[in-house]
């Protein structure tokens, strides 16, 4: 099974290792494919110190989380999805968050349901008919973990 991560469920793996997100990310891969666009990689350079700040941990500890995570990750170049997925995408994302269209454009290209945790995005594309998109309690429950 493929699934699409958002950006927010890697940050929040990072913030608590020891929580439900870190545990199955790192304890699900016989299960499931993780994958996400080259942009979390953007993204997480882009938030590091403000990682840092919230967690508490050192510099050390935020870089070892990081590589930790995104070892069970496979990361997706943008070149890689087609232009159909794209617009697709951006047609579903732009009222909500044009940020998302990436995570959003691959899931559409991988045929993957999406898991983020944010709750503009789930509750925006929801009203579109979007039965895809999983907030964390809804992944849990559904069927993908327990193939």
């Amino acid at each position: 099974m493929k699934i699409v991560l958002d950006t927010n469920i890697v940050f929040s793996s990072i913030l608590s290792p020891n929580g439900t997100i870190n545990e199955l990310l790192l304890n699900s891969s016989d299960k499931i494919q993780f994958y996400s666009p080259e942009s979390l990689i953007e993204e997480l350079n882009n938030h590091h110190q403000k990682l840092i700040k919230i967690s508490k941990y050192s510099e050390e500890e935020i870089l070892f989380l990081k590589r930790n995570i995104l070892s069970k990750i496979s990361v997706i170049n943008l070149d890689y999805i087609k232009s159909i997925s794209w617009e697709q995408a951006f047609d579903l994302s732009h009222d909500i968050d044009e940020f998302d269209t990436p995570f959003i454009a691959l899931a559409i290209e991988l045929q993957a349901p999406l898991w983020t945790g944010d709750k503009k995005l789930i509750k925006g594309l929801k009203k579109k008919n979007v039965d895809w998109i999983y907030p964390t309690e809804e992944l849990i429950n559904s069927n993908f973990l327990k193939r």
